[in-house]
This record gives C-alpha cells, sequence and structure tokens, in this order.
C-alpha cells in the first residue's frame, strides 16, 4: 500500500503537530480519526489514511500514551477514536510543569549556574499559557508582588482563563500582593482582594500606561499590552530580590498614603 499525500488543509495540520512532538504518521493517523465521529479499526484507519497497517498500530500506541485517542473494546478487537484537540493544552501544560520542576532539580546538582537569564513570550496564548503554568508549579505559599499599570490589559489577555488562574492561585495558597492605581479600583474590588490569599493597596501617584510589573521568588516579568501584548521575564534571584525591595518601599508608601 501506498502512502496517501495529505491534503492542502491536513498538510500545514501535519506539519504543526510533528512540530509538537508526533511522527509524521502519528499526525496523520490523529487527524484522520479525529474526522470521524465514530470508532474506526485499524485496517480502516491504514485504509483511510494511506498508511501501511504496521505503521498505524505504532503510532496508535504512542497517541494512546499520550492520551490523544482512545480504544473501544469490540469483541476481540479494538476500535479506536480520537480524543478532543483540547487535551493537546492539557498535555503541553502537564509537560511545562513536568520540565520547570526537572530544571529545578537539575539545577541543585548543576555545576554550571548562570546569574541570570532571559525569555520573551509574544501573543495572548503564549502569555496565557506562561501564567498558568505559572500557578499550577508554584510552590505551595508562594508570594508574588504586583505593579499594576493596566490591569485591564492583563484581564483582557487571560480572558476565560482569569478565574481559573485565580481559583488556582487561591488553592495552592500563593499569596498575592497587588499594587494598583486609584482608577480601577472597581477592577480590583471584582477580582483582586476578594480572596484571603490576595492584599492590594492603591497609590495616587501610580501612573497609568500600558505596562504591568510582577515580581515572583526567582524572576521579574515586564508586560507589555501593546499589539501583540508581549512579557519579557528576567530569571535571576538577585534581581527579583531587588525588584521586591522597591516593590516594598511603594507598598509602604502606599500604605502612609491611604
Amino acid at each position: 500500500m501506498t502512502d496517501k499525500k495529505a491534503t492542502k488543509e491536513e498538510q500545514p495540520l501535519v506539519s504543526q503537530l510533528a512540530a509538537w512532538g508526533l511522527s509524521r504518521a502519528e499526525a496523520e493517523v490523529y487527524l484522520y480519526l479525529l474526522q470521524k465521529t465514530g470508532e474506526s479499526g485499524g485496517s480502516k484507519i491504514a485504509l483511510g489514511a494511506g498508511l501501511h497497517r504496521q505503521y498505524v498500530y505504532i503510532a496508535l500506541e504512542k497517541l494512546l500514551a499520550v492520551g490523544l485517542v482512545e480504544a473501544i473494546p469490540f469483541g476481540k478487537h479494538k476500535k479506536y477514536k480520537a480524543r478532543s484537540p483540547f487535551e493537546i493544552e492539557k498535555i503541553t501544560r502537564k509537560r511545562s510543569i513536568e520540565a520547570s520542576d526537572l530544571v529545578r532539580e537539575l539545577d541543585k546538582v548543576s555545576a554550571i549556574h548562570n546569574d541570570q537569564d532571559f525569555e520573551v513570550l509574544q501573543g495572548v496564548e503564549q502569555i496565557r499559557q506562561f501564567e498558568m503554568d505559572y500557578a499550577e508549579s508554584a510552590e505551595p505559599g508562594e508570594e508574588q508582588f504586583i505593579i499594576g499599570g493596566y490591569s485591564r490589559g492583563f484581564q483582557e489577555v487571560m480572558g476565560d482563563s482569569l478565574e481559573e488562574y485565580l481559583h488556582t492561585e487561591l488553592e495552592r495558597g500563593i499569596r498575592v500582593f497587588y499594587l494598583g492605581n486609584e482608577d480601577e479600583r472597581d477592577l480590583y474590588k471584582k477580582y483582586i482582594g476578594v480572596s484571603t490569599n490576595q492584599e492590594y493597596r492603591f497609590m495616587k501617584e501610580l501612573p497609568k500606561g500600558v505596562t504591568h510589573l510582577v515580581v515572583r521568588k526567582d524572576s521579574v516579568s515586564f508586560f507589555s499590552f501593546l499589539t501583540p501584548p508581549l512579557v519579557y521575564v528576567i530569571k535571576s534571584k538577585a534581581v527579583a530580590e531587588n525588584y521586591k525591595q522597591f516593590f516594598m518601599m511603594l507598598w509602604n508608601m502606599a500604605g502612609k498614603n491611604s
């Protein structure tokens, strides 16, 4: 049997799935099943996808292992059904959290130490994923210090994920210290200070703008809410500690002026 050439519509998706980590055969099998409303047997998949049965069953084993396909008992045999594409997002988030945990463990034994590192995130999806990963992987009781110059921008970027994000922070006991501008007090009342893990203060002198600053245990993130939105992340415990001191100076000033 000769391999079927992917259609014009399928070719970019096959390439994207391959970049994500699937082999070409795995991508083609998943795309074939994704377009079917019911279950399909191995022979039918091989015929429809234009692949040898041997390659199909190898691909199915990998897709079952990662959770993109489920097997349905059918007599002595099995049929297969694709799971929702949203599973890719869940799997990616889990991988990211596992990678962060691994990096922390490897750093403990590493003889190579960088004083700082740098990362740039661009676009809504990357930023949203970055923030959700933080909420799910942060150590319980961890603290973050936020200077909000444009909180509505953060709300727009997080979109429907904002409630889940805030709930995850609450569940993990992440303490949030939020310093904002008086003009956004109504927004703060809706999202900040409504949970026991959150504290907030206001400063009339704090300028409004299109930026946002977040200090965490070992990083400082600078948000720009222009188009496209960007986040510049400096990964350094020393830099984070310096910005925390700067934040606490403003925090204390806001307390005195309240």
